[in-house]
C-alpha cells in the first residue's frame, strides 16, 4: 500500500468513526424519557426484564471476541478485550461481576420502591415483559459478530461506545426514581453499578476508545473498513429500534 493509499483509507475510517457517533441511538425518545421521567411499577418492571435481557449477552460477546481475537493472532484486541471481560467479570471476585451488580441494583430498588420481586437475570429471557424488539437486538448482534472477524470488531465498537451514553441515562433514571432508599445506601448497593462503569475513572470512555484502536489496527484495505461499517452501522440501528419500541411501551 502506498503512502497516498494508506492516508486515504486513514481519513476514510477517521471519517466514518466521527460519523458513527452522531447516530441517532444516542437521541433516542427512551433516553430522554428516561432523563425527565420518574418509573413507575409497570414501566420500571419493563425496562428491568429489557435491560436485563439486552445486557446479558455483554460478556459472552466480550468472550466472543477474545477468543476470535486469539485465533486471529489479534494480540493488540485479544489484550485490550481480555482487560475488559476481566473488568466486567469482576477482577476474579463474583461479587464484584458487573452482571451481579447489576441484578442486585436493579431488584433492590425494585423492592423497595415498586415491591416487586426479585427477577434473576438469567431468567429474564422467559419474561413475558420482553418485547419483541430486545428479541430481535440479541438475535441480531449475534448473527453479526458470527460474521468476519471485521464485522465483529464493528459490532464490539459499537456497543462499547454506546454504553457509556446508555449508562449514564440510566443511572439519571435511577437517580430520579430513588425515594425509598437513603443516599449512603443507594450509592453502595444500587449507583455502583453504574458507577463502575461511568464514574471518574471513565471506564466505558476508556473500553469505547480501546474498541476504536482495535478498530482501526484492522482497517487494512477498503474492503475491511466495509465489513467494520457494517457491523458498527447494523448494531446501532437494531439498537434504536429497540429503544424506539421501549419507548412506545413505556408510554402506552
Amino acid at each position: 500500500m502506498t503512502t497516498s493509499t494508506a492516508t486515504a483509507l486513514h481519513d476514510q475510517v477517521a471519517s466514518f468513526l466521527d460519523e458513527l457517533e452522531r447516530h441517532d441511538v444516542y437521541n433516542n425518545d427512551y433516553f430522554k424519557f428516561l432523563q425527565d421521567t420518574q418509573w413507575n411499577s409497570r414501566n420500571y418492571e419493563l425496562h428491568r426484564a429489557n435491560f436485563f435481557y439486552r445486557t446479558e449477552g455483554t460478556v459472552k460477546g466480550i468472550a466472543h471476541v477474545c477468543a476470535q481475537a486469539a485465533a486471529h493472532d489479534d494480540r493488540d484486541t485479544l489484550t485490550l478485550f481480555s482487560f475488559i471481560l476481566n473488568e466486567e467479570t469482576g477482577g476474579g471476585e463474583a461479587a464484584r461481576c458487573h452482571e451481579v451488580l447489576m441484578e442486585n441494583a436493579h431488584n433492590l430498588l425494585g423492592e423497595v420502591e415498586f415491591g416487586l420481586p426479585a427477577l434473576r437475570v438469567k431468567d429474564a429471557r422467559d419474561s413475558d415483559l420482553v418485547i419483541p424488539e430486545t428479541v430481535a437486538y440479541r438475535e441480531r448482534t449475534r448473527e453479526l459478530v458470527g460474521g468476519s472477524y471485521q464485522r465483529m470488531l464493528g459490532v464490539a465498537m459499537a456497543l462499547e461506545s454506546h454504553a457509556d451514553t446508555m449508562l449514564q441515562v440510566c443511572r439519571t433514571a435511577f437517580r430520579n426514581s430513588n425515594t425509598g432508599l437513603p443516599q449512603g445506601e443507594f450509592v453502595d448497593n444500587v449507583e455502583i453499578y453504574f458507577n463502575v462503569h461511568v464514574g471518574d475513572e471513565g471506564v466505558e470512555e476508556r473500553h469505547a476508545a480501546d474498541a476504536r484502536k482495535c478498530v482501526v489496527n484492522n482497517s487494512r484495505t477498503e474492503a475491511d473498513l466495509a465489513e467494520i461499517a457494517y457491523g458498527a452501522t447494523e448494531t446501532l440501528n437494531i439498537q434504536l429500534e429497540m429503544w424506539n419500541a421501549m419507548f412506545k411501551h413505556a408510554t402506552s
